[in-house]
């Protein structure tokens, strides 16, 4: 009896066997298990290329370097490759150098043309300090004296004002000294000489180097005024009056006669 029990479950568990044997075999030669088993497959092989390093790491590895620092190495040298080579810097940074000097020489050539341009209307510059700033021949009278001799009926009075009047006559024909109104002049007739030579007088312009022409009747120095005439705007309207009573053709341009100046140790020089 306990024989036949026994013979009947190894009977049944051998078809259970059988049976899980062969729905295995059917599961997997099905088409979902395979496909499912290849989908599988492609993902492992997915994963293993991703966990390879790359040329540039295998690279970097062998080199010592990191990658990034590669990348580094490699923007320096397109930074470099496009920077101008040394030379052309230079020449660049010379050529602005030089602009830049050239700019400020015209600068300061356009500021000392303006300090010894001269001179101006209204100028309050005392004759003498004015004398002593221009050079010979730098002094010009910026009235057209005609003109101010026509609009100002007055302007003897610009020239009697510091006493000129007392030595050369009340409207300048002569008194004790020669008359201004005869078209003779003794050290040139140019605004510069006759400037310089009211201002200092001929004892001190002698002195400097300019050269007398001639004398007049009176022997005698013309003496500085530009202590009692305060300022060149006054000196100029002076000059123009003494200008005014002069002999046709007598004054510049039709008539010029530059002051001969002799700098010491120096030859002769035209002092316009």
């Amino acid at each position: 009896m306990a024989e036949e029990k026994r013979s009947g479950r190894t009977t049944v568990i051998g078809a259970v066997i059988g049976g899980l044997v062969i729905v295995g075999l059917a599961v997997v030669t099905s088409a979902p298990f395979q496909e499912k088993f290849a989908k599988t497959e492609v993902a492992q092989d997915t994963a293993s290329e991703a966990a390879k390093p790359s040329p540039a790491e295998n690279e970097a590895s062998s080199s010592g370097k990191p990658a990034v620092a590669m990348k580094s190495d490699s923007a320096a040298s397109e930074d470099a490759a496009s920077a101008p080579p040394p030379e052309k810097k230079a020449a660049a940074n010379d050529a602005m150098s030089s602009s830049d000097e050239a700019a400020a020489s015209g600068d300061a050539a356009a500021a000392s043309g303006d300090a010894k341009k001269c001179c101006k209307k209204g100028d309050q510059t005392p004759p003498l300090q004015l004398v002593g700033q221009v050079p010979p021949g730098g002094l010009h009278n910026p009235y057209d004296w005609r003109k101010l001799a026509k609009e100002d009926p007055n302007l003897v009075k610009q020239f009697r004002l510091p006493g000129c009047n007392e030595c050369h006559g009340g409207t300048g024909g002569g008194g004790f000294c020669p008359a201004l109104s005869q078209g003779v002049w003794f050290w040139g007739n140019t605004d510069d000489v006759l400037f310089r030579l009211i201002t200092e007088g001929s004892a001190a312009i002698e002195a400097q180097g300019f050269v007398r022409y001639q004398y007049g009747t009176v022997h005698a120095p013309m003496p500085p005024m530009g202590m009692t005439i305060k300022t060149a705007d006054h000196l100029w309207h002076i000059i123009s009056f003494i200008r005014s009573i002069q002999p046709p053709g007598a004054n510049p341009p039709e008539k010029v006669i530059p002051g001969k100046f002799v700098p010491p140790g120096g030859s002769d020089k035209k002092a316009e």
